[in-house]
């Protein structure tokens, strides 16, 4: 692929699609480039058909831009009609010019797709891996081309967050570099540049503030329910750190991503002795957006949020 033909990528592949970030990565594509046609990818039938019932009408599906006039009810079948989901990953590659891997944040599972996806792409298909915390050249050692592969880190809903960290690896091409920043841009994202590092920045500064609210819980200095109501309050946060780990599913990447990181960076990255309880009782989320999970932090201390019923 040359800077030419980088102009007008149409063909999106999403591995993982039906996931809780795949799902808005395909959302933003639809909404975002009206000629776009993605192959939805996942392994389970369950996960397509996750997938498929949160973009229509999950928390941040297109069905709420219907309801808030800003897509039609033909608009919304038009652009559900540009997603193809699939369960063969070779299939997904067909004539793929880009390819979102968003499978869960371990090495191993990274690895074992990407190659897997690489055999059965197009040569010069673009290879952008949703990792938060990975390095991307840790990530390119599984393919025979790492100059393909950059990171591009999602924020939750992916569809509606502006912000992308995109990681370029000391081996990623400048081209791709360049055909990704353009395309994020076309979806009216902003794209900021990092350089190659464990967690980038944005994980680095997240998780460690997310640790300390845990160590404080755990500690007895405050309940999460006092934390939250803090952050909002005096902090002017738009959500509280339990709330947002609870309601969007995502305490399952900040344990995964803190892991990497622990094992990286060293102590100050370790995962407080009660986030692995919670976490190894089942307490990833609000089930709806987790299936399988019991719950979150609020289910599993009893608490009702500040606010609520």
């Amino acid at each position: 692929m040359t800077a030419v033909q980088t102009s007008d990528i149409r063909r999106i592949a999403v591995i993982g699609g039906g996931g809780l970030m795949g799902h808005g990565i395909v959302a933003a594509c639809l909404t975002g480039h009206p000629g776009a046609e993605v192959r939805l990818v996942s392994r389970r039938d369950e996960s397509l058909e996750h997938g498929m019932t949160l973009l229509r009408s999950g928390p941040f599906g297109l069905g709420g831009l219907v309801r808030k006039g800003k897509l039609t009810e033909q608009g919304l079948e038009d652009a559900l009609a540009r997603v193809h989901p699939t369960l063969d990953l070779a299939e997904g590659m067909r004539d793929a010019q880009l390819v979102f891997e968003t499978v869960p944040e371990v090495v191993s599972a990274k690895h074992a797709v990407l190659a897997q996806a690489e055999a059965a792409a197009p040569r010069d298909a673009i290879f952008a891996t949703n990792t938060s915390s990975i390095m991307i050249a840790e990530i390119a050692s599984a393919l025979e081309h790492p100059e393909r592969l950059i990171g591009t880190h999602w924020f939750y809903p992916a569809n509606v967050m502006p912000l992308v960290e995109v990681a370029r690896g000391a081996q990623t091409a400048q081209w791709v570099v360049d055909a990704t920043v353009q395309f994020l841009s076309r979806l009216r994202k902003k794209p900021v540049v990092v350089s190659d590092a464990p967690g980038f920045f944005t994980t680095r500064f997240i998780n460690l503030f997310i640790a300390e609210a845990m160590r404080s819980v755990e500690a007895g200095i405050c309940g999460i329910a006092e934390v939250d109501e803090m952050v909002k309050t005096g902090l002017g946060w738009p959500m509280g750190v339990f709330e947002l780990l609870d309601t969007t599913a995502t305490f399952d990447s900040w344990y995964h991503a803190q892991e990497y990181l622990h094992g990286k960076l060293g102590e100050r990255w370790a995962i407080p002795e009660i986030a692995q309880r919670v976490f190894g009782e089942g307490y990833r989320g609000t089930p709806a957006l987790k299936p399988g999970s019991r719950g979150g932090w609020y289910d599993y201390f009893g608490v009702t949020p500040k606010g609520g019923e």
